[in-house]
């Protein structure tokens, strides 16, 4: 049975996006990444680009996406923003 896309958090190099989308359709991560690398060679915008679009908006395993760990990671107490 296929999964729902997200972010592998165990078949990762960098941010388990190809892990994830492979594990999704059901064909080995490795071609997925020559996808993504031969994508970023050739057509830097759509490997690049969509890599961090798929980084920034797809959980990982069911857990949190990049975007709310860099939201959550650049976020401040209540207390330090009280700056008078």
């Amino acid at each position: 049975m296929k999964q729902s896309l997200s972010r592998s958090s165990s078949d990762k190099f960098i941010a388990g996006v190809c892990g994830g989308i492979a594990r999704s359709f059901g064909i080995d991560a490795a071609i997925v990444r020559i996808i993504f690398v031969v994508l970023a060679i050739f057509g830097f915008s759509i490997g690049v680009i969509g890599y961090l679009a798929a980084w920034l908006l797809l959980p990982i395993d069911g857990g949190t996406s990049g975007f709310e760990d860099i939201r959550r990671a650049f976020s401040s107490n209540k207390g330090d923003n009280d700056l008078r």
